[in-house]
């Protein structure tokens, strides 16, 4: 008779990361026991996994997909998410998001998740083309004065619509370029094409001021509604998860804090344009470090905001607080030095508990779960 094969984990660790990219990505599995495994890259190449203790205790172990494999069953979708992610060269919240988006559009996760995928794709695009429609305008309004017709002065409402007319956009584009490239040192080609580039990094956190606000900005709102209530619920008398929210809206008000001053700090650089052009084209890996720092410091709440969402009466926020609590982010030490005050990342860390997740991903339970995994993939597209 064969015995069972033998699982050769290495030694639980302890997790107090010091930097963002040790303490890795968020990875949007749906197995239940591979929930808040993050990503970072490997020692020896490659995608390492981190994986909180799959016994409920404290620690993680850090596995590569084979090991992975080796303590759980997981998913189709989550065995063809790992593979795209060992491919990746990078490792960024934005690197994880396009491969998880990518799966998601291949209906691995469902059809809802499929369509949500493709939603958000279109949705990318537009914020996109609002980004570069927005940092031309503030090219133009740099130059001492705006002529008329010009993209600066056509009134916000006009505007959007006038992006449909893609030619005339461009012309008014290339004026613009042409107007500040002086002032960068650069031909106008070479600034266009950096006005691209820099368009693209604004995608996500947005530029100041616009509406409908774009993804960073929108998660922000919703993680200030998530610490705001989850306040109000610790102070409630005798309701479950008392305990749980208290730590919840803590790291939430942390998160808050840093996040919002490196979104205040990323939207800082459009105030002027011929320098932010300037700094691209000189030290473009510094620029693009700048604005990753918001969704560097979100990574990993969105899944916490929409549990709570999802969870609509009083006993079922109880039961969400506890997994919640779970998969709190642990706020690495470099956030001190990227907000260049203090900032107590150990609180997190010393409070934060492991939830239980080790029960027989066979049963029922199990599978309803992996479901609603699959119903939060799609509302995170």
């Amino acid at each position: 008779m064969s015995s069972a094969p033998t699982v050769n984990l290495p030694p639980v660790q302890a997790f107090h990361p010091v930097t963002f990219l040790e303490r890795g990505v968020a990875v949007p599995f749906t197995t239940p026991v591979l929930a808040n495994t993050r990503g970072r890259p490997g020692e020896r190449g490659g995608l390492d996994f981190i994986v909180p203790n799959p016994s409920g205790g404290r620690g993680v172990y850090i596995l590569t997909w084979p090991a992975v494999r080796q303590i759980c069953r997981p998913t189709v979708h989550d065995v063809q998410l790992a593979a795209r992610l060992g491919a990746l060269a990078g490792v960024t919240p934005s690197d994880i998001r396009r491969a998880a988006r990518t799966v998601l559009a291949e209906g691995l996760a469902g059809r809802e998740a499929q369509r949500a995928a493709a939603a958000a794709e279109a949705a990318d695009r537009k914020d996109r083309l609002v980004a570069n429609f927005l940092l031309l305008s503030m090219v133009e309004r740099a130059q001492p004065s705006a002529a008329p017709g010009s993209l600066a002065a056509v009134p916000e409402a006009a505007a959007r619509a006038d992006m449909l007319a893609a030619e005339k956009l461009a012309e008014r584009g290339r004026r613009a370029v042409a107007q500040i490239a002086p002032q960068v040192g650069l031909a106008a080609p070479a600034v266009a094409a950096a006005l691209e580039d820099v368009s693209e990094l604004f995608a996500a956190p947005g530029v100041p001021g616009q509406r409908p606000p774009p993804r960073i900005p929108r998660l922000i709102a919703a993680l200030r509604v998530l610490q705001k209530e989850t306040t109000e619920w610790s102070m409630r008398t005798g309701i479950a998860g008392a305990e749980e929210a208290m730590l919840i809206a803590a790291a939430a008000q942390l998160t808050l804090a840093c996040a919002s001053r490196a979104l205040a700090e990323a939207h800082g650089l459009t105030a002027d344009m011929a320098d932010l052009l300037r700094r691209w084209t000189r030290a473009p890996a510094k620029v693009a470090e700048l604005l990753a720092r918001p969704e560097w410091l979100l990574d990993g709440w969105e899944p916490i905001c929409l549990l709570w969402q999802a969870a609509t009466s009083d006993s079922a926020r109880g039961e969400a607080l506890v997994e919640m609590a779970g998969l709190v982010p642990v706020l690495p030490k470099e956030a001190a030095a990227w907000m260049d005050m203090s900032v107590d990342t150990d609180s997190t860390a010393t409070f934060r508990r492991t939830v239980l997740l080790n029960e027989d991903w066979r049963t029922g339970e199990m599978l309803d779960l992996i479901a609603r995994n699959e119903h939060l993939r799609a509302l995170a597209a």
